[in-house]
């Protein structure tokens, strides 16, 4: 199935996140934001509404090796919150 046509929530459980790169001293701790990622996923599979957790966002700061890219994550929760479909 091509990833257009997958659902959302289908598309957001099994999107990778960019890690950050080499010269990037941390990032976005991966644990909190898949903890919110996993919250927005269940919602959506409810058919529920999901902007109270992404409405404004503070994730910890984690080394790179435990850390997601800060940018990766903005422009993600940025589309969802803004109603974009970040699948494009």
């Amino acid at each position: 199935m091509a990833k257009a046509h997958q659902p959302l929530e289908e598309w957001l459980a099994s999107h990778p996140l960019k890690k950050p790169g080499l010269f990037a001293g941390e990032g976005y701790s991966r644990r909190a934001v898949d903890e919110v990622t996993d919250k927005v996923v269940d919602r959506l599979r409810a058919d529920r509404q999901y902007a109270d957790l992404i409405r404004k966002f503070d994730f910890p700061t984690a080394p790179r090796a435990e850390a997601y890219d800060r940018a990766a994550v903005d422009d993600l929760f940025d589309n969802l919150k803004w109603g974009s479909d970040p699948r494009k």
